[in-house]
């Protein structure tokens, strides 16, 4: 199936700077980035690759996913399908919830509630006899309704689980990209301790971390090399910053251009990057260190090379 624009996905394990490379590209003329910047309605339980594919069993990586994966089964067993599911959702979190600062987020962003339902009447007839195409065709024609700007060459959305399902993605939308963000492990352990939706101990934040990163290697295994890139946080603020700002560009097939330019030194600028935050703040940091250390070294052993700056 021939598709309008190329979709591109950026992800990682969270606040690793997932939502800011898009936002950056967004300011590319032949890109355009979703709202909401996370769309849901791919990759959450329940969503269109779990519909289409099997969810894999590694991705409940905390109990309280074990948990709801044992809830699901429940809510089949008392007769309420996971297409039944997908269709409440449509048209509840995924279309509206309230965000971070109380305003609207969701789909209702960027699309009417109208034209909404016209799709997923479309896609409820479609799917009787192929659910595999109804999919794409709900996800471009959704996906397509936001775009506004001519010549437009990718759609971007910023899902941190992208990646670790990039297998999954490809089998759907073949043509797909993936950034796979990654950032210092400890940084990003204190930062996630400081969400509600995360470990709010560091200590297990870490694992977190580590898990979501083997995760991430796991889901690119099948995309081939020139349809995804590793980007570290760090090079895109301090160490490599006209390198990974080239590398992006080269990736894409696009032009720079003095906007984006601009963009990168507003988005990534030096005075933005927070390094060693954990070292005043998370409890015994020396034992906090060393797990770290001994996070990379089993991260190494699997063939994941996350490189310590500091």
């Amino acid at each position: 199936m021939s598709t309008p624009f190329t979709p591109l996905f950026s992800g990682g394990t969270g606040r690793s700077g997932t939502t800011a490379i898009v936002n950056l590209l967004n300011h590319h003329r032949q890109v355009h980035t979703s709202l909401p910047r996370e769309i849901r309605y791919l990759t959450d339980r329940f969503g269109l690759l779990d519909l289409n594919f099997k969810r894999p069993l590694n991705f409940e990586n905390t109990n309280s996913e074990l948990t709801k994966r044992l809830l699901s089964k429940l809510i089949f067993i008392k007769g309420k399908s996971a297409t039944s599911i997908f269709y409440q959702r449509m048209s509840g979190r995924w279309w509206q919830e309230v965000g971070k600062k109380g305003n609207p987020r969701g789909l209702c962003q960027a699309i009417e509630l109208d034209f909404l339902n016209e799709q997923l009447t479309n896609f409820k007839k479609e799917k009787r006899t192929n659910l595999y195409h109804a999919s794409i065709q709900l996800y471009l024609n959704l996906s397509s309704a936001q775009i506004k700007k001519p010549d437009i060459k990718y759609f971007a959305d910023s899902t941190p689980a992208n990646i670790q399902n990039g297998n999954r993605i490809i089998k759907l939308l073949p043509d797909a990209h993936f950034i796979n963000m990654i950032r210092d492990g400890r940084d990003v352990a204190y930062s996630v301790s400081k969400e509600r939706w995360g470990p709010d101990d560091p200590h297990l934040a870490l694992k977190w971390w580590q898990k979501r990163i083997e995760l991430a290697h796991l889901g690119l295994e099948r995309v081939s090399v020139d349809k995804k890139i590793n980007l570290r946080l760090e090079d895109l603020i301090l160490y490599n910053r006209t390198q990974s700002y080239n590398l992006i560009l080269k990736f894409l097939d696009l032009e720079d251009q003095e906007q984006l330019r601009l963009e990168f030194d507003k988005t990534f600028a030096k005075e933005k990057m927070s390094m060693g935050l954990w070292k005043n703040e998370v409890k015994s940091p020396t034992k906090f260190e060393q797990t770290y250390l001994k996070v990379l070294k089993q991260l190494s052993d699997k063939g994941i090379e996350i490189k310590q700056y500091y």
